[in-house]
């Protein structure tokens, strides 16, 4: 997540601004406001307050949104029913308190400010990068046992769902039968470099020349169909990445945001995912093999290659780039795993 300060945006609606005001006691014209990036929704969010006294606010718009913003709204109340529950079962993993306003479009959180200690991204320290690192699993492994009885399922819609997305997707296809659909990923991955950071640039480059390889992209399909056998055993946020996830670099504390797509999956997916994220930051996560699930690993290639064409949320937005990284380092990942 990424602060800018700045004066209140105007999308905030003034019954927003005037609750928070009330909690922080004080006129709602003085709070301060910044705005907050890293999300891909279109809701708005903001971190609101004064002085020492500040709430994250994620507000859904439905002015805005398609269908009267029913699918944000549906998102809005699960994350807040998530976090309620999750407080009780795993109260190191969610944030400390979670409030839903009575018209049902604005969730307040705590507000994990970098001022008190507080990053939504990888330490720039490598002994800090290991120890947040460790923590994060540890904190993804705590959250895969919780478990659930069939009232909360329900209510907290921890159907599995991610599975059968990402295995029975078959973004293997196009790249196996369409020459210009692989023109299209050797471009677009060309085009790229010079990536992020090295190991993107490595990812990159190996991904281009796999795509003229249809025996490992065969096999890649055939693993990742498989990965719809593994059960769907444990409970996962289902987006483990930095920018859902405050680390307190004083405390080591951590705290994990943003549950709409939360549900049970199978083993070592959240870890999966996360440590996906920390290599597409240039981070080495050999250390970390073993919590990579190499069907997942083989599944999100295809899934992100497929995905990573079509065209953009809106304009500047970056999720397209995301995702064809994610299937690049996916499979880098996968060629780890494969020689551990």
């Amino acid at each position: 997540m990424m602060e800018n300060i700045s004066k209140f945006s105007p999308k905030l609606s003034p019954e927003t601004r005037n609750y928070i005001g009330m909690r922080c006691d004080c006129d709602p014209e003085i709070l301060d406001a910044r705005s907050v990036s890293g999300g891909y929704s279109r809701n708005v969010r903001a971190l609101l307050g004064h002085g020492d006294d500040w709430v994250f606010a994620k507000e859904v718009d439905t002015s805005v949104l398609p269908g009267d913003g029913t699918d944000e709204l549906r998102w809005l109340r699960k994350d807040y029913h998530v976090v309620e529950t999750l407080r009780q079962k795993c109260p190191d993993v969610v944030p400390e308190w979670a409030e839903l306003l009575d018209d049902g479009h604005t969730l307040l959180l705590p507000a994990y400010r970098a001022e008190d200690g507080w990053i939504w991204s990888p330490p720039n320290d490598d002994a800090d990068t290991t120890r947040y690192i460790d923590s994060i699993v540890e904190r993804i492994i705590e959250l895969e046992g919780v478990v659930l009885d069939a009232d909360e399922v329900e209510k907290l819609q921890a159907s599995p769902y991610f599975r059968d997305k990402l295995a029975l997707d078959d973004g293997f296809a196009g790249m196996l039968t369409d020459s210009s659909m692989r023109d299209r990923l050797r471009q677009k991955y060309i085009e790229m470099l010079p990536g992020s950071n090295d190991q993107v640039d490595g990812a990159l480059r190996h991904i281009v020349t796999v795509l003229d390889d249809t025996d490992r992209l065969e096999s890649l399909a055939s693993e990742g169909r498989d990965f719809a056998r593994q059960p769907n055993d444990y409970i996962g946020h289902c987006d483990v990445r930095s920018d859902n996830i405050a680390y307190n670099m004083r405390t080591g504390d951590a705290r994990f945001v943003d549950w709409n797509w939360f549900s049970y999956t199978p083993k070592l997916m959240g870890t999966t995912e996360f440590l996906v994220d920390m290599a597409r930051r240039g981070i080495n996560v050999e250390r970390w093999a073993e919590y990579l699930n190499p069907e997942m690993l083989a599944a999100v290639v295809g899934f992100y290659a497929k995905r990573c064409l079509d065209e953009p949320l809106a304009p500047g937005n970056t999720l397209r780039e995301m995702q064809a990284e994610g299937a690049a380092i996916a499979l880098m990942l996968h060629d780890l795993v494969s020689r551990v």
